[in-house]
C-alpha cells in the first residue's frame, strides 16, 4: 500500500503567526492528532505542523508564543511512499501523525498510526501474530505508569520531553492496578492543570495532582487477547495505548499504536512465546438466530404439548402471601447505586419512588442485566456512566386485589412482563407486594397436585445456547422468548446455565473468588469496607461462558415440579437443565415456566350482572 491510499484531508490548517494559545481550541474541537501549518492560505505551501504535544507546551493561560515558535519541520511524507517506509520515518521521529506533501510542497493530506491500522483492517490484512503478548511493550513500564498523587508537571514532562503517548494511572506503585488514564488530550480539554500564571510575572502555583485531570476508568487487554481484536478497539476509539493486565489486574505490559502497526508489518517481537488466544464469540447458526415472530408463534415456540399433569388450585389469595414492604430507592438514584443496594440488602427487587414518595416503578436484576450487560460502555474510557434508574426501570407496576387467587396474580404478572405486583384493598390502598419468587414459594407450600417437570419445561431448541455464543445473543434470546434462564450446552454436554438473577453480578463475584474472569463488564468496590477493585473494562466482548453459572443438578422429565423448585433454591438460579434417562438434553425448567403453568389455571372474572345499554334521550322540542 502507498501513502496516497490511506491519507486523508486535514481537519484544519493554520498560519505561522497564529497565537499558540488558540491551538488548544482547534485540537479540542477536531480531536485531531495533527494540524498542518501553511505559509499562506492561497498557495497552501507547507511550513510545518503541530501535534498535541505542541498544544500543551504553554503552561499558562496567557502565552506570547506563536505557532512558528514551536512548529515541527519533520518528518514529512510523500504520496508515493510505501506504508512500511512511512512508518519507519514516523517511528524514527517519535510522532503518531505526519503531513503528506506533493512535489510542489503543498499540503495534500495527513496520516496517523490510527489511519494505518484502520487501513490494514479495512483491506482484510491479518496481523503476523496472534495475541497481545507477542506485541506488547514490557521494557521501561515505569515510564508509562503514574499514581493519582503524582503532580501534573511531572506528567507534562513525560509528554513533552520523553514523547510518551499516554500514561496509565494505577492505584499505587506497589499495587499497579489501573484506575484511569491520562493523555495529552486530557490536558488539552482541561485548564486546571496549568502550573504557571503570567498575570503576575514569575508567579508559580502549586501543580495539580493527576487525580484531578485523569479520565477515570480505562480499557485494558490481557496477554491472551487476540491482537486483531485489540487493534480494532484501538483504531475505533483512537486509543494511544492499551494497558495489558494479568489475572490479578496488575499492569504487565503496554500496547501502543506503534506496536500494533509493527505486528502487521513485521510480526511478533523477537523472543516472544505465543500463547493460546481467547476465543471470539461463536457465530450464531442460522437455525439458532432470533428473528421477529408474531405473538402466536412465540407462544407455540415456548409452550410445547406435554403429558397431562395434575394441577390443583392453591386456594390462596394475594393477601395471604403479600409482603408488607420492599426495599426502595429514588428515581434520582443511579444504576450503580441500585446495584449496591441489591448487594447490601440481598434482594432481587427494588421499588422506585418519586420525590413525593409515590411508587413510580420497579427495578429488578433483569433490568440491571439489560443496563449492564447489553449497554456496558466498553467503547468509552469513563467506565461507569451515570445511568439513572429512570433509564432502566419497569415503569408499569400492575396492581391486583387482595382477594385475587394466586393463579390470577401469576397471569397478571406474565401479561405485564413484570416481576412485582402491588396488592391493594377494596379501597385501592396499597397493602403489600408480591414478587415472582413469592409466587414460586407459595406454589411449593400449597400445591398438592402431581405435576412433573415434563409438564412445564421449555423445549431444548429454545432454551439452549453455546458457551462461545456472545452474551448479547443470549440476552436477546431470553428477552424475545420471555425466559429467565438458558442452558449452556454443546450438543448434550451441559456446562451450566445463564440465569437472570445471577447475570448482573457474575463478573463481580468472579473477581471475589479469584476465578479467572477474562472479560469483565466493569469492576468496582463490591462490599462495604471491602478491598477496592480496579476500574477497567477489558477489550474482548462478553461471551456466554463468562456469565455462565455452573450447576451440579440436572433434573429428569419425571421429577416433580416441587423437587425442581427445591433444586432451584439450592443452586440459587432461575433455571436448571432437564436430561432424559439416556443423557440427552431435552429442555429447561425455570421459574417463569412454573409461573406460566399457574397462569394457565387462572380464573378470569366476568361481569355477574348485565350492563344495560345507555339510553339516548330524544331532543327536546322547543
Amino acid at each position: 500500500m502507498k501513502i496516497w491510499e490511506v491519507m486523508r484531508e486535514p481537519a484544519r490548517k493554520v498560519l505561522p503567526n497564529t497565537p499558540l494559545s488558540s491551538i488548544r481550541v482547534l485540537f479540542r474541537e477536531t480531536e485531531e492528532r495533527i494540524i498542518p501549518i501553511v505559509r499562506d492560505e492561497k498557495t497552501g505551501k507547507y511550513s510545518g505542523f503541530l501535534t498535541r504535544i505542541e498544544a500543551i507546551i504553554p503552561t499558562s493561560a496567557k502565552s506570547p508564543l506563536r505557532v512558528v515558535d514551536v512548529a515541527r519541520d519533520h518528518p514529512v511524507l510523500r504520496m508515493d511512499q510505501s506504508i512500511d517506509e512511512a512508518f519507519r520515518i514516523m517511528e524514527e521521529f517519535k510522532v503518531d501523525a505526519a503531513p503528506v506533501i506533493d512535489e510542489d510542497e503543498r499540503i495534500v493530506g495527513v496520516v496517523s498510526l490510527r489511519d494505518l491500522i484502520s487501513a490494514f483492517q479495512a483491506r482484510g490484512f491479518k496481523p503476523l501474530a496472534e495475541t497481545v503478548s507477542e506485541a506488547m511493550t514490557v521494557e521501561g513500564l515505569e515510564d508509562y505508569i503514574v499514581t493519582p498523587d503524582t503532580t501534573v508537571n511531572k506528567v507534562w514532562s513525560k509528554f513533552v520531553f520523553k514523547g510518551v503517548p499516554a500514561l496509565v494511572v494505577v492505584r499505587s506503585k506497589e499495587e499497579p492496578v489501573p484506575i484511569g488514564i491520562i493523555t495529552p488530550f486530557d490536558l488539552i480539554r482541561k485548564g486546571r492543570w496549568r502550573f504557571h500564571r503570567e498575570i503576575k510575572a514569575g508567579k508559580i502555583v502549586t501543580p495539580a495532582k493527576v487525580r484531578r485531570i485523569m479520565t477515570r476508568g480505562v480499557v485494558v487487554a490481557t496477554p491472551d487477547t487476540p491482537i486483531e481484536e485489540a487493534a480494532r478497539v484501538m483504531a475505533e476509539n483512537d486509543f494511544s495505548i492499551l494497558p495489558v493486565v494479568d489475572d490479578e489486574g496488575r499492569v504487565v505490559g503496554i500496547l501502543t499504536q506503534a506496536d500494533v502497526v509493527k505486528v502487521y508489518l513485521e510480526g511478533a517481537k523477537p523472543g516472544r512465546v505465543p500463547v493460546k488466544p481467547l476465543p471470539l464469540p461463536k457465530p450464531v447458526a442460522r437455525e439458532e438466530r432470533v428473528y421477529y415472530r408474531t405473538e402466536q408463534s412465540l407462544i407455540q415456540e415456548v409452550v410445547t404439548r406435554a403429558p397431562e399433569g395434575v394441577y390443583r388450585e392453591l386456594g390462596v389469595t394475594a393477601r395471604e402471601v403479600a409482603r408488607e414492604e420492599l426495599p426502595a430507592i429514588t428515581i434520582n438514584d443511579t444504576v450503580e447505586h441500585a446495584r449496591r443496594e441489591m448487594l447490601r440488602r440481598r434482594t432481587d427487587y427494588l421499588l422506585v419512588l418519586d420525590d413525593a414518595g409515590r411508587i413510580v416503578g420497579v427495578v429488578s436484576k433483569w433490568n440491571m442485566l439489560k443496563a449492564i450487560a447489553l449497554k456496558g460502555p466498553i467503547w468509552r474510557r469513563r467506565v461507569y456512566d451515570k445511568f439513572f434508574i429512570d433509564y432502566v426501570m419497569t415503569k408499569i407496576v400492575p396492581r391486583v386485589k387482595a382477594d385475587e387467587p394466586l393463579e390470577n396474580v401469576a397471569l397478571t404478572m406474565l401479561s405485564n412482563n413484570a416481576e412485582v405486583v402491588i396488592v391493594e384493598d377494596e379501597n385501592g390502598n396499597t397493602i403489600g407486594f408480591i414478587t415472582k419468587d413469592d409466587l414460586i414459594e407459595a406454589y411449593a407450600r400449597h400445591q398438592t397436585g402431581k405435576l412433573y417437570v415434563e409438564n412445564v419445561m421449555i423445549p431444548v431448541k429454545t432454551a439452549r445456547v453455546h458457551p462461545h455464543h456472545s452474551l448479547a445473543h443470549a440476552i436477546n434470546k431470553m428477552t424475545t422468548f420471555m425466559l429467565d434462564a438458558l442452558v449452556v450446552a454443546e450438543g448434550d454436554n451441559v456446562y451450566g446455565v445463564v440465569s437472570a438473577n445471577r447475570l448482573p453480578f457474575v463478573a463481580y463475584e468472579d473477581s471475589l473468588i479469584a476465578r479467572k474472569s477474562r472479560r469483565l463488564v466493569w469492576v468496582r468496590k463490591l462490599i462495604r469496607a471491602g478491598r477496592k477493585m480496579g476500574r477497567y473494562v477489558k477489550v474482548m466482548p462478553l461471551i456466554v461462558s463468562d456469565a455462565m453459572t455452573p450447576v451440579k443438578t440436572k433434573l429428569s422429565p419425571r421429577d416433580t415440579v416441587l423437587k425442581a423448585i427445591q433444586a432451584l433454591k439450592e443452586e440459587n438460579v432461575d433455571g436448571l437443565p432437564v436430561v432424559d434417562s439416556e443423557g440427552r438434553l431435552v429442555g429447561l425448567v425455570s421459574k417463569n415456566a412454573i409461573l406460566r403453568e399457574m397462569a394457565r389455571h387462572a380464573r378470569i372474572k366476568l361481569p355477574t350482572t348485565p350492563v344495560e345499554p345507555t339510553r339516548r334521550e330524544a331532543p327536546k322540542q322547543e
